[in-house]
């Protein structure tokens, strides 16, 4: 018994020898190829386009002027002192001298008017106190206040008639914008 071991095929290269299988899945390639570069080549058509309509919308941009009509009226006087006056009373920043006002409470002061005027940076607080020193350490805590500076007792006047002899007082501070 003679043993043959041909472990080289001689066989030639032929399309008999592809397997169905093989030839499908070639020809499925080629198909999922084309397909697939229509589409690459449609997408950057797209980008191109798309592209060009953005450089023809920003040369417009550039050369075009804007339509702008201005509108011209006659303002009197008085109207434009009250305009000024209102704007200037809108940008005074009255949080920050509220803010620190309230920062100062104590609990035996009561604040029974507060007249800012921001023309002359002034502030004129009208209170009342359980007594007299309540009042004056009133003044030294607003005093440390940094948007006030220069807080003054004005005036003061402790109610006899009350049995709890409350002290009224006025004091005027310089309010820093």
């Amino acid at each position: 018994m003679r043993l043959q071991l041909d472990f080289i095929n001689q066989s030639s290269f032929s399309i008999s020898s592809w397997s169905l299988a093989g030839l499908i899945v070639l020809l499925a390639s080629l198909v999922m190829a084309t397909f697939t570069w229509q589409v690459y080549e449609n997408k950057v058509l797209e980008q191109n386009a798309v592209a060009l309509k953005v450089s023809q919308i920003n040369r417009q941009v550039i050369h075009e002027k804007p339509s702008t009509t201005a509108v011209i009226s006659d303002i009197s006087p008085e109207q434009m002192q009250q305009t000024q006056a209102t704007v200037s009373a809108l940008i005074v920043p009255w949080n920050e001298l509220l803010h620190g006002i309230e920062k100062s409470d104590m609990p035996n002061i009561a604040l029974l008017s507060l007249e800012p005027n921001s023309k002359k940076q002034l502030v004129s607080i009208i209170g009342e106190a359980k007594n007299l020193q309540a009042a004056l350490d009133y003044i030294q805590k607003l005093e440390a206040q940094p948007m006030l500076d220069k807080v003054y007792l004005q005036k003061y006047n402790i109610d006899e008639a009350n049995p709890f002899k409350p002290v009224k007082f006025t004091l005027s501070a310089q309010w820093l914008l």
